[in-house]
């Protein structure tokens, strides 16, 4: 699980929130982190995020690993399957 540190706009306390990278990306694209209650100063407030000297590293499971690998190797079969000529020739080579 990833580590991800936000600041309150209004009254700079902290949060931490220790999400999977899937929880974060949805948590995002839901602009989650834009307007929301802060437990410090009680009011509602964009929260903008913190990056600490350690807050590149990300550490995945093997679950994550293997969803990761699985969803990649089913757009490659999709590409591939639509006859997409440029998906072959990078899997199979110019001798096909």
């Amino acid at each position: 699980m990833a580590k991800y540190n936000y600041k309150c706009s209004k009254c700079d306390s902290t949060e931490l929130y220790v999400l999977s990278v899937v929880n974060f990306l949805t948590f995002k694209s839901n602009n989650y982190f834009d307007n929301k209650k802060c437990k410090n100063c009680g009011d509602m407030a964009e929260f903008v995020r913190i990056f600490d000297p350690t807050s590149s590293k990300i550490s995945r499971d093997k679950e994550q690993i293997l969803a990761e690998v699985k969803e990649d190797a089913r757009k490659i079969v999709e590409k591939v399957k639509s006859g997409n000529t440029r998906a072959i020739l990078d899997i199979y080579g110019d001798n096909i």
